[in-house]
Order: C-alpha cells, then structure tokens, then sequence
C-alpha cells in the first residue's frame, strides 16, 4: 500500500510539473494582454547580449589548476543558461583560489545575468582591486551598474572598459541616449552598428541619437527594468529550479516595496500552492481573478486551489472558462483532462487528452493520460 500511494503522489507530482510549458504558455498570452512580463523578458534579452561580450573578452591567466577547472565549468554553465549552478561553481573557484580574478569576473557574471547586481558589482569589485584593468569586470561593473540605472558611474566604468571589451560599446550608446547625451550616443553606437551590421536596436539607438531625440517606444526599450521586475524575474529563476522557499522569500521582498506588484502577487500565490500552502495561496489567486477577466495564471492557480479543497466542480468552471477563452491548448486544459480521468469520466478525459497529446505529441505523461481515458471507454 505505501507503494501505491507513493506512485499516485509522484504522478500527482508530474501532473503538476507536465502542465508547467502550458501554464507558461497560458502566461505569456496573459503578460501581453496586461504587459506584465515585458520589460523583464527584455532585460533577459539584453543581459544576455551583455554577458556574451563578456566571454570573447575574457582572457583568464594564472589560475591554479584545480580553480581554473573550477572556472571553466562555471562558463560551461553560464554559456548553457544554468545560471543558479553556474554561480555555485564560481563560488567554489574563488573559495578555491581567492586571489584570481578571473573567478571573481565569472562570478560577477553569473550573478549579473541573474539580475543580482549589488552581489554582482561586489564579484566585479573584488576582480579589479587585483587586476584594476581587467575589461570584462569593467565592463560587467558598468553594466551592472546601468541596470541599477546608476548612469553616471556606469558611463565611467564602461568607459574604462570600451579600448579592450567591444561588448561596453552597446551599454555606452545605451547610457549616453538614456542621459540625453546624443553625440557621444552616436559615437557609440555607430561603433556597434559598423561592427553588427544586421543589429535592428542598435540602428535604432543609432537613428535616435542622429535625431537628437529619444522616442518612449525605443525609451522602453533600452531603460533597464527597475529592480522589482528583475527580483520577480530571479524568483521565478529560483521557482524553476526547486528553489522554492527561495523564491517565496524574494516574492515577499517585492511585496514589501510594491505591494500592489501583479507580477509578484501572481508568483508569491504559485510558490505557496508549489509547497502545499493552499490556504495561503487562495486569496492572492482570488485577489487577481477578481481584479481582471483574462488573468489566466492566476485563475489557474485558484482552480488548483479549489481542487486541493475538495471543491472540484468550481475547479472545473474555472478550467472550462480558461479553455474555451484561450482556445489553444493550456493549463487549463490540462486540469480538465487529469480531473476527469481521476472521476471515472472516460470519454471526457479521452477528448481533453487527445489535443494534449495532438499540442505536444512528445509528452509522455499526456500519453499516458490518453491509454488510460481510452481504456476506460472500453471497460
């Protein structure tokens, strides 16, 4: 029996994490309806420019070897996204060797593409008082630095990178447009578009600066998002790799500055629903369902909510209402499929399924979802 009943919990387990590219999905068309997520996924976007040039400027030497070993799979990780792991392993090459400054640069970046900038600009800090000329801590201190929006002191420190690390040529064009400052603007960015011909922002900044005038829509473009957006990016960050009490606590934090922050209400429901916290997660769910028609996420999250209560058929409304608005496949669809089969209703589940699997026809667990709700058509 108690392997049974571990087999049902895991399979609840996988339930929830199978439906996580749905809610995804179900999310990003409510952020573009409520602009939500916008000036996040750009600051992603940037910063992902951003370390890039950080690596071709990166020329390590001196570190002893087990470090430097250390160092290289910290930028094998960073250079695949795993940014949590990579920093983890930056931390162990300057634990290791303290005085490279190579680790403490690979550290400066993994924290900075995760939007920790004041633990990014101590990694970078720490580079420079043993190598002052190091380009891409330079370059990284002033990025992160203009992501704060510090842009004066971000202007000094790309400065001093921009002879030797081309990446601080993109922040310098950014920085002096932002400050109204359009002829070294040009300067800057006309340096960017000769050497990345194919850059549509980099034109744009380019034609800007010609103008001498910065329209809002590039504006909201090139202007770092203020710190609670990055701090519900990271959280998010944690949530996804397992960090959840992590990333709750950083949701508070929001909170605490920005009450009203959708976003981090939105992420701050999920992460107590991730840890069974049902009661805790409700009234943040309900609070978003009842302020907008279309918050899809959060009426997700409620309807899970609901189910967890033992109050199915109100779940059930609220997935049914997510389905037929979005029209594409979504978590609500997947609620449906998962709680009509653990009903008995067959035929139901087996329709639900069917364009789960047609959606994501590599999903086994929708698969098996399906085999199961066809077998129980036929009994």
């Amino acid at each position: 029996m108690a392997t049974q009943n571990h087999t049902d919990e895991q399979a609840r387990l996988d339930a929830a994490l199978q439906s996580d590219s749905l809610l995804v999905d179900s999310l990003k068309a409510e952020d573009r309806r409520r602009k939500l997520g916008r000036r996040s996924i750009l600051a992603i976007a940037l910063l992902g420019f951003v370390g890039l040039g950080a690596w071709f400027a990166l020329s390590p030497t001196g570190a002893a070897a087990a470090g430097e070993s250390l160092e290289q799979e910290g930028w094998k990780l960073w250079q695949a996204r795993q940014l949590v792991e990579a920093e983890a392993k930056f931390e162990e090459a300057v634990e290791h060797s303290p005085q490279s400054p190579t680790a403490w640069n690979g550290l400066g970046w993994a924290r900075n593409n995760q939007g920790k900038h004041d633990e990014a600009i101590e990694a970078f800090q720490k580079c420079l008082e043993m190598a002052p000329n190091f380009p891409a801590a330079l370059n990284g201190l002033g990025q992160s630095l203009l992501s704060q929006r510090n842009y004066g002191e971000a202007k000094v420190q790309l400065l001093k990178a921009a002879p030797q690390a081309p990446a601080a040529w993109y922040g310098l064009a950014r920085v002096c447009l932002l400050n109204g400052e359009f002829e070294e603007a040009e300067k800057w960015a006309q340096k960017v578009a000769n050497s990345q011909p194919q850059d549509r922002l980099a034109q744009q900044i380019l034609a800007a600066a010609k103008a001498k005038e910065l329209p809002d829509s590039l504006k909201s473009q090139i202007e770092p998002p203020d710190q609670s957006q990055v701090n519900v990016a990271r959280a998010w960050q944690l949530m996804n790799t397992g960090q959840l009490i992590e990333g709750k606590d950083l949701f508070k934090e929001v909170l605490e500055k920005t009450p009203e922050n959708e976003a981090a209400i939105n992420g701050l429901a999920f992460a107590y629903l991730n840890l069974g916290e049902h009661e805790q997660a409700k009234p943040l769910f309900q609070k978003l369902v009842d302020a907008s028609d279309d918050a899809y996420g959060p009426m997700n999250g409620l309807a899970r909510c609901l189910k967890a209560e033992g109050k199915v058929d109100e779940a059930i409304q609220l997935w049914i209402k997510m389905d037929e608005k979005l029209g594409e496949v979504n978590a609500g669809t997947a609620g449906l499929a998962e709680t009509y089969l653990e009903q008995g209703k067959f035929s139901e589940a087996k329709s639900y399924y069917e364009r789960l699997v047609a959606a994501q026809p590599g999903n086994s667990y929708f698969q098996q979802g399906l085999e199961r709700a066809k077998a129980g058509t036929k009994e």
